[in-house]
């Protein structure tokens, strides 16, 4: 019987929200890098919150799995 390690699901969701966050950066510079102004405002929020908390549940995610093993 194996038992599920708290944060174990965590981590593979954190690492696809900090992705999206990173991908969303990424398309911010190009379209500037491009000459495109007054991006759409769910493109900013996306690339400014997805990232930060994408990292932040990361943190939590191996917070859990160190307490759970000590």
């Amino acid at each position: 019987m194996t038992r599920s390690v708290p944060g174990g699901k965590l981590m593979p969701l954190s690492m696809v929200v900090f992705a999206l966050g990173l991908v969303a950066l990424a398309v911010i510079f190009a379209l500037y890098a491009s000459g495109a102004h007054d991006l759409p405002l769910w493109l900013n929020l996306s690339g400014v919150l997805l990232t930060p908390i994408g990292l932040a549940m990361g943190l939590v995610a191996v917070f859990l799995q160190n307490r759970r093993r000590a």
